[in-house]
């Protein structure tokens, strides 16, 4: 199956170069279309198109698309007999020169197999949308005028349009004039002066109601036919925190107005008039509208000012305006909603986007029929923003300010945006590139402080590969709360650094604690300071605390990587493939319990546990860190295919685990046992130890130190025994176990 695999991705590779290959090489250049479309009568409608065009080298024919019939032909002056925009003789103009073709034909409601992109012509409004999910190329300017249909050959534009009776047009570009005759029909003018791609150019007509605005000084309309104006307007006052944001961070606004329509069938990114699916357009509650928005705000830079040279690299459109409803999140709420905004998109497409595009896929060459997948849209935002953490706030985005300078009306693919980027920043992204870009697949970074020592681990998830050189950022917290964060160089699979320097002597350390680098992990953080349940949200766990007396902070990491160590384990069938590290100023007798949640009928956790063979039993697995053995914790749950754990809690990694109850040791344990206690403790040097368990028999003792490393142990001790472990000063681990409880506790030698 592998090497299926292996074969199919490298035909897919071919054919997405060859299809590249057949898109930028071209032989003539459309400057300028000058289009009159007569929609008064819906569909079928006359029309009538001008181009002006600039031979790039000496050819015998050029072609134009057009989904319609064309009436008539001409090159310059010249009449063609038998008109065929597939053959237009070009054979006696010589290279560089310009000419004009004239078109003159009839248009239809055509619209492409999926429903979506097309020409529209319902009965209170007629628009276009530039883009056809179901066809090749998925660019369909051709719906609407006679056109070099691809993303490379742009051009400026005159749109004439005539409407309806009593119906108002709008369209892409500056209107020029706008008159009604006396059928009540009106004459409009409308330019475009920045060279655009056919599938960016739209026309609309409509009984509109319309509000005529402003956004951060840049004239605003927005077109409608049956939403409340006044909730309308207050779903677009966003745009005046977004524009100035979006300005900030990439440059100019230079499409001179905005524009928004509302649709029945949903948006697109049209130059000055954006298509907007009508549930968006007057609801300011809506969470899908707060990001399509923006979203389609955002391609004015991503994808209208700088396009993608192919489709190949759609991701470069879509996923940095996926982005970009990231940053406006950012401009209206805040920081931390930007960054719960952000987690909940990398959750989401961990666990499901390599099942809903059906396989892990890399952004570039994306395949043709899964251009306008996942893995563009929402895995796209992602690598954009951990190239922002990457490289930080300031260089990364005056890095992308001088790409949509330098390359203004412009096309580029992925090598041109990593040697742009790597150019101005100093910084060679080649290693970032073939893994987040080139690479099918997510990082997952485990870390370990042993002493003054930071161990480093990666692996990949859905991919074997790694990176082969990267920069993570990690916070070290001291006891008293007190943190610093460093950014360490790694390369290859595991790495050792030696920490110095600290400003004090670190309790624990937390990975990307700021969530800037993308890792295949989400992750949070919550002083848990009132009784009752905390949602770690996009990390499948819950903490529950039982009284307000503490203020507890806690760090939550859920990591989709493959847990180590629980393989060599007897009695382990198989793990989940994901795993939780929690850490914080809390012990077991700070009254907090913790939820993990599964489902083994989703993509959660789905083929884990099948249930077919009486040996599966799910079990809660717990460790200390890596230098600790894997325990199991819990064997008991809310249900057999989905629910959750819940055990009292102690910082330390959990996973979850198939196991075989007759082969492993422990049925029953718990990380925590507010009944356990040693005394004395703190244990001043010389005198006895003894514990207190909630049951009674005998016991194993073992005592860890910080690093996890066992340093004492005694075996069939009774409750109330004398023990004289006679340990060097420092705090240390004990566990106190048999073959039915596991239970821990925190000793402190003086």
């Amino acid at each position: 199956m592998k090497k299926h695999l292996i074969i199919l991705s490298l035909i897919l590779l071919v054919l997405s170069t060859l299809r590249i290959t057949a898109q930028t090489v071209d032989s003539v250049d459309v400057i300028d279309y000058d289009l009159s479309l007569d929609l008064s009568n819906g569909a079928p409608f006359a029309a009538r198109a001008v181009l002006t065009v600039r031979l790039e080298r000496a050819i015998e024919t050029m072609s134009l698309q057009l989904m319609g019939n064309v009436d008539s032909l001409k090159v310059n002056v010249l009449a063609v007999a038998e008109p065929d925009l597939a053959q237009i003789p070009v054979s006696g103009i010589a290279p560089n020169d310009t000419f004009t073709v004239i078109v003159v034909y009839h248009g239809r409601n055509y619209v492409e197999s999926y429903g979506w992109g097309g020409f529209h012509f319902d009965n209170d409004m007629s628009y276009n949308l530039g883009v056809a999910f179901n066809e090749d190329p998925h660019s369909i300017g051709r719906a609407m005028f006679p056109c070099r249909d691809n993303f490379t050959d742009k051009a400026t534009y005159t749109l004439r349009v005539k409407t309806r009776n009593g119906w108002t047009s709008e369209c892409g570009g500056i209107k020029q004039s706008a008159t009604v005759d006396t059928a009540g029909c009106e004459h409009s003018v409308w330019r475009i002066g920045w060279p655009t791609p056919p599938y960016l150019v739209s026309v609309s007509q409509a009984n509109y109601r319309k509000i005529q605005t402003t956004a951060a000084g840049y004239p605003m309309t927005l077109g409608f036919t049956t939403q409340d104006s006044a909730m309308v307007a207050q779903t677009f006052q966003q745009m005046d925190a977004v524009v100035p944001m979006f300005e900030q961070c990439f440059g100019p606004y230079r499409w001179e107005r905005i524009g928004y329509i509302a649709t029945k069938k949903g948006s697109m990114e049209h130059v000055n008039n954006i298509a907007l699916s009508r549930s968006f357009m007057a609801d300011p509650t809506s969470q899908y509208g707060c990001i399509t928005i923006p979203h389609e705000f955002g391609h004015a830079w991503f994808g209208n000012l700088v396009t993608c040279r192919t489709e190949a690299d759609m991701w470069f459109n879509e996923g940095g305006a996926s982005f970009t409803s990231e940053v406006a999140r950012e401009a209206t709420d805040g920081h931390e909603a930007a960054i719960k905004f952000y987690q909940e998109n990398l959750e989401s497409v961990i666990r499901t986007t390599h099942v809903t595009d059906g396989a892990y896929l890399p952004l570039s060459p994306m395949p043709h029929s899964l251009t306008y997948g996942s893995t563009t849209y929402d895995k796209g935002a992602l690598v954009w923003h951990s190239l922002r953490g990457y490289l930080g706030d300031s260089v990364f985005y005056a890095a992308m300010r001088r790409l949509f300078a330098e390359k203004a009306f412009d096309n580029v693919d992925a090598f041109e945006v990593r040697d742009s980027l790597s150019a101005f920043t100093g910084v060679n992204l080649t290693d970032f590139f073939d893994f987040h870009v080139f690479t099918p697949g997510f990082i997952d970074y485990y870390i370990n402080l042993i002493n003054d020592t930071l161990y480093i681990r990666q692996q990949g998830v859905g991919t074997d590969s790694i990176m082969r050189s990267s920069r993570i950022p990690v916070t070290f917290v001291a006891a008293d709360g007190q943190n610093e964060k460093r950014w360490f160089s790694l390369s290859g699979t595991d790495t050792a650094i030696a920490v110095t320097g600290l400003p004090f002597t670190p309790r624990y350390c937390l990975l990307d604690r700021d969530c800037e680098i993308s890792d295949a992990a989400t992750r949070g953080e919550k002083l848990l300071n009132s009784h009752g349940r905390h949602a770690f949200s996009s990390t499948h766990f819950t903490a529950n605390v039982s009284s307000n007396s503490n203020q507890n902070i806690m760090y939550v990491d859920h990591h989709w990587g493959h847990p180590d160590g629980l393989d060599t384990i007897e009695g382990v069938v198989r793990s989940a493939g994901r795993y939780w590290i929690i850490d914080g100023d809390f012990d077991h007798t700070s009254g907090i319990g913790g939820r993990f949640d599964y489902s083994c009928t989703s993509g959660l956790d789905a083929g884990f546990y099948d249930n077919v063979q009486s040996i599966d039993s799910i079990a809660l697995m717990h460790r200390w860190n890596s230098r600790s053995p894997w325990r199991c914790i819990s064997h008991y749950h809310s249900s057999t295919s989905e629910g959750y754990f819940t055990c009292t809690l102690m910082p330390g990694e959990y996973t979850l685990a198939v196991v075989d109850t007759a082969l492993l040791d422990i049925n029953h344990t718990s990380p925590l046992a507010p009944n356990t206690t040693l005394f004395p403790n703190p244990l001043h040097h010389g005198e006895a130890l003894t514990f207190k368990a909630p049951f009674d028999g005998l016991y194993d003792i073992t005592i860890l130190d910080a690093t996890g490393r066992k340093i004492w142990s005694k075996k069939g001790c009774h409750q109330g025994r004398r023990l004289h472990p006679n340990l060097p000063a420092g705090t240390y681990l004990v566990i106190i176990e048999n073959k039915s409880v596991s239970l821990q506790s925190k000793l402190i030698q003086l």
